[in-house]
């Protein structure tokens, strides 16, 4: 087992998921992928050591603020810090009261690759 930090991207566009993978994994971290919240949910409950999941909020099959929900009531995956990606708006968020879940958030159209990373390093020296 190496001794990477493991990241879950969840994301259903393809193109955004594999920009995101590429860049992180080049900054040395270990990525897992999936492409909708039933996958996601399947892959944080089974995989091991999951340091930080990155979840979209508009997803096929289970919605991110379902999967987010579903995560936080798990003992298992309760304390893995989830921050939603949505091209939404903070207000918009904030509407469908997910405030108190997640651990931030990552609006996509204004945050870099690099800005994410930045934000993933200062969380895991929480």
């Amino acid at each position: 087992m190496s001794g990477k930090t493991k990241i879950l991207i969840v994301e259903d566009e393809q193109s955004l998921r594999e920009i995101y993978t590429e860049y992180l994994k080049a900054s040395g971290y270990e990525i897992i992928s999936a492409a909708d919240g039933q996958e996601a949910l399947e892959k944080a409950k089974g995989i091991a050591g999951i340091d930080i999941i990155l979840l979209d909020v508009m997803l096929p099959k289970i919605d991110g603020i379902t999967v987010l929900k579903e995560l936080k009531a798990d003992p298992k995956t309760k304390k893995i810090p989830v921050y939603l990606m949505t091209v939404l708006s903070l207000k918009d968020l904030e509407k469908k009261d997910t405030k108190s879940e997640a651990d931030g958030y990552i609006i996509k159209d204004t945050m870099n690759p690099e800005q994410i990373k930045e934000l993933i390093e200062k969380t895991l020296k929480k």
